[in-house]
């Protein structure tokens, strides 16, 4: 939360937060890294992994017909057998992720569960083998280790970073226990144990985590810059109907509320008149950044354009909702704002409606528009002031046109 009297300058400097104390800038780093991706990202996310997700059952159903058909042709084959049992349980698992894709709302922990299955089902198909007695086939496969390729490269499609690099790390785990096992019970100068080339594999792995995390990186950028408006960083509509299509499903699925507020700049109009279009400019960045520093991590904001922005209160009842939007309208108005000639020092405020679903609208743009006649009630009333359901919004209802 911005602090009573704490100063807003706009500028490249102010965007930029000093790091606490102790923590270096290779620290701040780490740390960002493990973060969360940007939550525009959730809903492509989810797509990409409901796409994989029918890939590889796909696969393992197509896999588990072929060996059907080499084992009916060749039924005395150990070999074969082994990878019949093997492609059967891929192909269970597989169809009990798509499943869970389909029925769960998308969030990041799906992605990394999905991950590690992913590299997991290979490492259990080298395992098979190695325990059948073949562990020449489980340490020299051309067909199953080469799919741990395969579930590295599509966790690029999940659009978290982490995942790529924890998917990697576990293959190359999981490899190297494999090979740690057949080293202990044949012996590292068994024909089929080649140091060189298992070091080489394992290298191949970490490689492979590497390249996706880089290349996850990049995949997000456009992502998040199509998501953003360009002034102040939020939300565009489009972005924010997104986000607000996957919260709605969670709420609906758990039975919970979930709220918005639609915030207006008051006397807008006129601060751009008197200050011009950077002044507007400015003021526009100092209420973003001033939402961004009272909002809780659940909650999500977007521009809807001109001097109007959004809020959506997850999990979050009409009563609660009000609460947290008068913290939004005091973080604003107690916030100074440095005018871009660094001459003078003024504010702003803002008037807020506020409505939930589902007691105020099923649809999204049902509840903004109940929320936007409360703001207007809000300006009527004398503006700087919140109004949600209840007497002070029935008193007004009358003046405001439906």
């Amino acid at each position: 939360m911005l602090a009573n009297g704490a100063e807003i300058r706009v500028s490249r400097e102010a965007r930029t937060l000093p790091l606490p104390d102790g923590m270096t800038t290779k620290t701040a780093d780490k740390q960002k890294f493990w973060q969360s991706p940007d939550s525009t990202l959730l809903s492509p996310a989810g797509e990409g992994e409901l796409i994989i997700s029918r890939v590889r059952s796909i696969i393992a159903i197509a896999g588990f017909s072929l060996a059907m058909v080499a084992a009916f042709r060749n039924p005395l084959s150990i070999d074969l057998r082994i990878y019949q049992a093997v492609l059967t349980l891929a192909t269970a698992i597989s169809l009990a992720i798509h499943l869970l894709v389909r029925r769960v709302v998308y969030d990041w922990w799906v992605g990394f569960v999905a991950s590690i299955a992913d590299v997991t089902l290979v490492s259990v198909g080298l395992s098979v083998f190695l325990i059948a007695g073949s562990p020449e086939l489980a340490l020299n496969s051309t067909i199953l280790f080469p799919a741990y390729f395969y579930a590295l490269s599509v966790t690029t499609v999940r659009l978290d970073h982490r995942a790529c690099l924890v998917a990697g790390v576990a293959a190359s785990v999981q490899y190297l226990g494999i090979v740690g096992f057949a080293a202990a019970k044949y012996g590292l100068s068994a024909e089929f144990i080649n140091v060189e080339v298992q070091g080489v594999r394992v290298a191949l792995l970490m490689g492979m985590a590497m390249l996706g995390v880089v290349v996850n990186k990049r995949m997000q950028r456009p992502h998040v810059l199509s998501a953003n408006d360009s002034l102040t960083g939020l939300l565009n509509r489009r972005a924010f109907a997104d986000r607000w299509d996957s919260e709605l499903a969670r709420a609906r699925r758990y039975g919970r509320p979930i709220s918005i507020a639609v915030i207006d700049i008051d006397y807008f109009k006129q601060f751009n008149d008197q200050h011009g279009h950077s002044g507007g400019d400015a003021a526009l960045v100092a209420v973003a950044l001033a939402l961004r520093g009272r909002v809780r991590d659940s909650d999500f904001i977007g521009r809807l354009g001109g001097e109007e922005f959004i809020v959506a209160f997850p999990e979050t009842g009409s009563e609660a909702a009000q609460s947290c939007a008068e913290g939004l309208r005091k973080a604003v108005a107690e916030s100074p704002l440095m005018m871009p000639s660094g001459r003078a020092t003024t504010s702003v405020t803002v008037s807020i409606g506020v409505a939930t679903w589902p007691e105020h609208g099923e649809e999204l743009s049902r509840l903004q528009e109940r929320a936007d006649d409360r703001m207007y009630q809000a300006k009527l009333a004398g503006k700087n002031r919140v109004i949600g359901p209840g007497p002070s919004a029935r008193s007004t209802d009358a003046l405001v046109p439906h």
